[in-house]
Parts: C-alpha cells; structure tokens; sequence
C-alpha cells in the first residue's frame, strides 16, 4: 500500500499516470522490504497490477535499479522457500585493498566530494586512500548510498602493537574502522592472504600489525596462526583432503586441537570464517 500511495497518490487509479511518483517514499519503503515475491503478490491482490511493471513505468531506469539494490542488500531478507540470501559485497575477514585513490569515510555516504566549496557541509572523509593500500578486514556490514548510487562496506583492523610502527604502538588493540565504495573499480577484495600478496607484494608488511578485529581473545592475547612448513593438505569437517596449502602460507588462526594418540589435528579459522583442519606435524604456530 505504501508503494502504491507513492506511485498514485491521488487514489484514483486511472490517474497513476499523471500523478507525480515520490521517488523517496518508494526507496524508503524499499529498505522495509524482506521478502519481494510476497509483496509482489499482495499488491497483485489489491491492485490487479504487476508491482514490478508498475515500478519501472513510474521511476527511471537507475531509481528502479536502487529499487532493486536496496531489497537485495537486506541483511533480514527472508531466504526461506528457497529465497536467494542478500547480496553481500564482502564477506566478513575478507582483505580489502584500493585499486585506486578513493575516499575512506565515517558513514556510508557519498555525497562530499572533498571540493574546497564543501569545507563548511557535513564532512564525513576521513582521508583519502592512495592505489594499493590494504586496508583492513571486511566487517561484514553494507550499505547502500542510494542518493548517490554507491555501494559501501565497512572495513576495520586493530592494531597489534608489538609489530606497529613507533608512533602505533601506545594504540595496540585499537580499532579503526571506516567506510568505502564497494565497487571494483575502487577496490580489490580478496579471500586469502596468498591472494592479496600475489598481487599486491607490498600489503605483506602490513598484515603483521593490523590484524582481524577477533584477534585479540578475552584475555588480551593473540590468537596463533598458522604456517605451512611443506605442502600440506587442508580437510574439512570430515577429515578428508579438500586442498593442498603452499609451503610458508598462513592458513588462518588457531581454533581448537584434537590429540587422536597418533597424530595431532589442528582446527583453524581461514580469513573468510571458514572452519578447516590440518595435520600438525606440518605446521609452525606464530603469534
């Protein structure tokens, strides 16, 4: 109904064409919106018109795209009877590093531009990230700006202060966080260190002091992790071998260990929150 009233506010539904469509009610209400089929059906219902049909003849094809965006970036979308799960663009832990100059912010908004003309408008930028920066770890929160068409995700690391430059080392276990554009064009998004070090060599001096915002236990101390000495395979729950690691890869942290009197299996958390074993005859634990 809230749809509708946007799109035909006079009531009168032969008059939906000429009434003007509010634009923001109609993105606003899309924010609300868990499960899309289901409202499509109730408005099939009300109305004996398509919602989708009705949408895109009333917003301009980039509105009807934010339309869309907004519902797929709910993090409560309803994934039961086979739902498709909400876009996610990126996992939580994953690595993220600049392809290109791009403004790291305290909000997911786009609207400052950084211009000399803006100084006195709510600023939100941080600073602005230069091309090949790692930047930290993917929260797992999102965002759409759609005033400006922009996807964010939050990104965040703390500060391990026995391996920080000087001047960082007074912040160990501080967190920094920020917001930042999303898109390709911006930014790299990797799943595992090997990955992010093959195309970005320099980010390897940086992961030693900014770490996963989960690094630090309870007690204050670090997690270990773990490093290959030989190829080593990589099993999953059923110990059985998915994968073989590369001699001198950091698998992830340190979960659990299990002693089977033989040999002893060792339970990891990868950069991406996957749960993994491996045989610790092949391992070298680091903090």
């Amino acid at each position: 109904m809230a749809l509708r009233s946007a799109m035909n506010p006079s009531g009168i539904s032969w008059m939906m064409s000429f009434d003007t469509t509010n634009t923001n009610n109609i993105l606003d209400t899309a924010k609300t919106i868990t499960k899309l089929d289901s409202v499509g059906t109730a408005y099939k219902n009300l109305y004996q018109n398509n919602l989708l049909d009705d949408l895109q003849s009333e917003l301009s094809t980039s509105d009807y795209q934010k339309f869309l965006t907004i519902i797929s970036g709910n993090q409560n979308k309803d994934v039961s009877n086979g739902g498709t799960a909400a876009v996610q663009y990126a996992k939580a832990n994953q690595l993220v590093v600049t392809k290109k100059d791009v403004y790291l912010r305290t909000s997911p908004d786009a609207t400052n531009h950084g211009r000399i003309y803006e100084m006195f408008s709510n600023k939100n930028i941080i600073r602005l990230a230069k091309p090949g920066e790692f930047l930290g770890y993917a929260t797992g929160r999102q965002a759409f700006d759609e005033v400006n068409n922009v996807k964010f995700i939050e990104v965040a690391y703390v500060i391990n202060g026995a391996k920080a430059p000087a001047s960082l080392k007074p912040k160990n276990k501080q967190r920094v966080s920020y917001w930042v554009s999303s898109s390709i064009n911006y930014v790299d998004i990797f799943p595992y260190y090997k990955n992010m070090f093959d195309a970005y060599p320099a980010t390897m001096s940086l992961v030693g002091w900014m770490k996963p915002t989960d690094y630090f236990t309870l007690k204050g101390l670090p997690m270990p992790r773990l490093l290959t000495k030989v190829l080593t395979p990589v099993l999953n729950d059923r110990m059985v071998t998915i994968n073989y690691a590369q001699p001198n890869m950091v698998l992830g942290q340190l979960i659990m260990s299990m002693d089977t009197g033989e040999n002893q299996f060792m339970q990891f958390k990868t950069v991406d929150n996957t749960l993994r074993w491996v045989d610790g005859r092949y391992i070298i634990l680091q903090q």
